[in-house]
């Protein structure tokens, strides 16, 4: 067994249990398509999860949408099944974000969902839709690190102060293996897609990452919407390799985080 696989190991206990809805939204994220049935089966049985997805298919977060929508069948006609089950997704997993992640891990997920489903439309390297869930979920290996290590990662976060490079240099030297790392580790146990396991290893190397575009992507939007968005510039051989361009990244974050706003607020009331 490797150094790395004996880390590994140790996690075991603290990979977080499944409720019924995370394993169904989990399995939501296996199928390289949303199923309409499955999704509405879900609501059906789950009466928050309903009242929350509503709320937010009604919201100003989905733009296009002109008039309310009273059921899930006519959110799944208006909105897609894919944009629907995204928001199913990050509601499911809220609760293990706020209970075993960083206090802003939720809230700065979602922000990167958002950008990276912007970044997708804006230059057509990969599905918008699938780059929401890339973005949502690029920073789960932080949840585990916090649920072992609690309070000394949370100090070890505060006193990188948004400097991203030297966060994972010191989980490194510290638990002896990243967030990214332990991230991928923890969705190969979940057998999602080979892709969101790649874009989750490689998110802050993505000239390293075997679908370059998607860790990209993630890349990007982490940058754009970060805590501190002058320590945290975006490397220009990156953009190069990438063949994208970015301008007024200012107004751009600003945008973004209106946007991934409107989402948080719409869950403020339940």
């Amino acid at each position: 067994m490797s150094e790395i696989e004996e880390i590994i190991k140790e996690y075991d206990n603290f990979m977080p249990p499944l409720s019924e809805p995370m394993a169904r939204a989990l399995e939501a994220i296996r199928a390289p398509q949303a199923d309409t049935r499955a999704l509405s089966r879900l609501l059906l049985q789950d009466t928050i999860l309903a009242s929350k997805t509503f709320k937010l298919v009604n919201s100003a977060y989905f733009s296009g949408t002109s008039r309310q929508l009273a059921s899930i069948n006519k959110a799944l006609m208006s909105l897609g099944a894919m944009k629907v089950k995204n928001i199913i997704i990050a509601l499911v997993l809220q609760k293990l974000y706020d209970d075993e992640g960083l206090k802003n891990l939720f809230p700065h997920s979602i922000a990167c969902a958002t950008a990276c489903e912007f970044l997708a439309n804006e230059y057509k390297t990969i599905n918008p839709d699938d780059a929401f869930i890339l973005g949502f979920l690029h920073d789960i290996g932080m949840v585990i690190l916090k649920s072992k290590h609690s309070d000394s990662y949370v100090s070890m976060y505060n006193e990188c102060k948004g400097d991203y490079e030297t966060l994972l240099e010191n989980e490194k030297a510290t638990f002896g293996i990243s967030h990214c790392e332990l991230g991928a580790k923890l969705c190969e146990k979940w057998e999602l897609p080979k892709v969101l396991v790649d874009t989750i290893r490689y998110h802050h190397s993505p000239k390293e990452a075997k679908i370059p575009f998607a860790a990209g992507i993630v890349y990007l939007a982490d940058r754009i919407v970060s805590i501190k968005p002058d320590i945290m510039s975006v490397d220009q051989t990156v953009l190069d390799y990438l063949q994208v361009s970015l301008s007024d990244t200012v107004n751009l974050r600003e945008k973004i985080l209106a946007k991934s706003g409107i989402f948080l607020r719409e869950l403020s009331d339940f």
